[in-house]
C-alpha cells in the first residue's frame, strides 16, 4: 500500500517525501525508512528546532516520545513523532558526543517535551540547553553531582 503524504499541500509517496525532506533542510545526514511505516531522519544537533518547528507546527506531527542512551558511537536522542493522517512514525535522531553531550531545548517549540528533557538531564547528564526549568526531576537532591544512571560506564555489560 501507497502511503501519501501532505506536504505544502501537495501528496507524495514516502520516497518523494524523503527527497523533499532534504532537500527543505540540506543538512540532513541520513533519511531511512528502517521499517513498516516508520522513518528515522538523522541530523545534526543545529537543525533540531528548525526541522521540530517545521514537523510540529506546519505539518502538524504529533509529538510521542523523547527517548535517548548512551551508546559506543556517543549519546543517541531520537525525537519521536507521528504522523497520524498515514500511521507513520516520524523520528529525528540526533548523536551527541560523550565529552560534553548537550542539545538545544525543544520545550520553545513542544512544550509537552519539558519534563522528558529534564529526565533526560537527570538520568544521562545531557545539558539540555536554554530550557526553562533545569532542575532535578527524577533524581533525588542528594543524588551525587556528576553522576549519571544510564550511562554505559554504570552498566555491567558494555554493550
Amino acid at each position: 500500500m501507497q502511503y501519501k503524504f501532505k506536504v505544502e499541500g501537495k501528496y507524495m509517496n514516502i520516497e518523494e517525501y524523503i527527497t523533499n525532506i532534504q532537500k527543505k533542510f540540506p543538512e540532513i545526514i541520513k533519511a531511512e525508512v528502517v521499517n513498516t511505516k516508520r522513518l528515522f531522519v538523522f541530523i545534526p544537533k543545529d537543525i533540531l528546532l528548525k526541522i521540530t518547528d517545521y514537523w510540529f507546527n506546519e505539518l502538524g506531527y504529533r509529538y510521542v516520545i523523547v527517548t535517548a542512551m548512551d551508546s559506543k558511537e556517543g549519546f543517541e536522542v531520537i525525537y519521536h513523532y507521528s504522523d497520524d493522517a498515514t500511521g507513520w512514525m516520524m523520528n529525528l535522531n540526533v548523536l551527541l558526543p560523550h565529552e560534553n553531550p548537550e542539545v538545544e531545548s525543544v520545550t520553545p517549540v513542544v512544550y509537552g517535551i519539558e519534563w522528558i528533557e529534564r529526565e533526560i538531564m537527570d538520568l544521562l547528564g545531557i545539558k539540555v540547553l536554554n530550557h526553562p526549568k533545569p532542575k532535578r526531576f527524577l533524581l533525588a537532591e542528594s543524588w551525587p553531582e556528576g553522576e549519571y544512571p544510564l550511562r554505559r560506564k554504570n552498566r555491567q555489560e558494555n554493550r
